[in-house]
């Protein structure tokens, strides 16, 4: 068993500043010596996954970060492990409990299966991993060395397998900040248009491309939005997502913490949107107010083959408001998009965007003729010309 202030300041050491995650009792101890210190900055997700996402923005913004979960999330984080962090090649180091180990403690019968799999679901997924270093403080550093040197060669993640007792009992001493209840909220929809008198996506991206000014990195949900936007005009400050559906916002989140001197455009479709509406809440109280999420609804997953979302019976404005946002527009108008937009770019966010389209697609749309790993590369080297946040204390 070590403390928890011996194996986070051996992270430090090393440049690991930032934390995201959901709670188990084994990390409790870690997450809470996170929250207390003022070199650290923990982020509560609202799952796993989006955890995952939100590193993997402020990695691409030159962040070491590491993401904690209980096992039995791992499977909330698959998506995002293989289709974001592998695909892109983002190394980020993971704490990954082990509830129910095989030869462990008696744990609750949801975990048995987990705790049977977990680490050959690691090796299944490409990402190297280590037990916690339990044994002694003398262990913390030898296993971080392992890490690092497997994440500089493979530019994948690696785990950190915790166990039951692996770190000594850390009481939270920042006083929990109760929030207040929001107020009584109304919103009006600007949908007064009939379908097919919508703006195309296209029209719409060609709108974002003409108000983006060069301080502007723009994120694009999978699907046919980042071809598109590729086809339109390829720029190094846009990244085009391939999988991870619905991880869009988690990851211009985690740009947009570090990357105050940016505005942050993050492009989403409704289909995304819905499969990871939580994230929204997770973005609220982090309060990027350089975030910009806009959201492209035209009802259907279009991109296999037209069938129906659930957003027709959606109100996304609301849902936004809801979850905190303090600047919502919605309209299925273009000027009125450009015009929302415009004044977005100047003003404290984070502000969301709903504009319903109409579905269509570009005839021979084509796909990007540039590797997601090199698509990413440039964007990390636009990103670093910006000067990153001290959001730490």
């Amino acid at each position: 068993m070590i403390r928890a202030g011996d194996f986070l300041h051996a992270c430090l050491e090393r440049g690991y500043r930032f934390y995201t995650g959901t709670p188990c009792s084994y990390l409790k101890p870690i997450i809470n010596f996170v929250i207390d210190h003022k070199a650290a900055r923990f982020v509560n997700a609202a799952n796993e996954g989006d955890a995952v996402a939100l590193a993997c923005g402020a990695v691409m913004a030159g962040n070491r970060s590491i993401v904690m979960f209980q096992n039995s999330g791992l499977g909330n984080a698959i998506k995002p492990l293989t289709s974001l962090a592998y695909t892109f090649r983002i190394p980020l180091l993971l704490i990954v409990t082990l509830r129910a180990e095989p030869s462990g403690p008696k744990d609750e019968p949801q975990h048995e299966l987990m705790g049977r799999i977990t680490t050959s679901l690691l090796e299944t997924l490409r990402i190297g991993w280590s037990y916690f270093p339990a044994n002694s403080t003398d262990a913390i550093e030898p296993v971080l060395e392992r890490a690092d040197a497997f994440m500089a060669d493979k530019s994948l993640p690696y785990a950190l397998v915790m166990r039951k007792g692996d770190v000594e009992s850390c009481d939270l001493k920042t006083e929990d900040v109760k929030s207040s209840l929001l107020p009584p909220m109304r919103h009006e929809e600007a949908s007064r248009s009939l379908c097919k008198a919508r703006p195309t996506r296209h029209q719409s991206l060609r709108v974002i491309q003409a108000v983006s000014a060069k301080r502007t990195a723009v994120i694009a949900t999978t699907g046919f939005t980042g071809r598109e936007l590729c086809s339109l005009r390829d720029r190094d400050n846009q990244l085009y997502m391939v999988g991870s559906m619905g991880c869009a916002i988690s990851i211009g989140t985690g740009i947009a913490l570090h990357k105050p001197g940016l505005k942050v455009i993050v492009i989403d479709g409704d289909g995304a949107l819905l499969m990871r509406t939580g994230a929204l809440a997770m973005t609220s109280l982090c309060a990027p107010g350089n975030l910009i999420h806009i959201l492209l609804d035209n009802e259907v997953h279009e991109s296999t083959g037209g069938q129906q979302t659930l957003s027709g019976h959606v109100s996304f404005p609301m849902i936004a408001r809801a979850l905190g946002f303090t600047q919502v527009f919605s309209t299925d108008g273009l000027d009125d998009f450009k015009n929302c937009l415009t004044q977005s770019m100047t003003e404290q966010g984070p502000v969301f965007i709903h504009l319903k389209t109409r579905p269509g697609v570009p005839a021979d749309l084509g796909r990007p003729s540039v590797a997601p790993v090199q698509v990413k590369e440039r964007f990390m080297a636009y990103l670093e010309t910006f000067q990153s946040e001290e959001v730490y204390g």
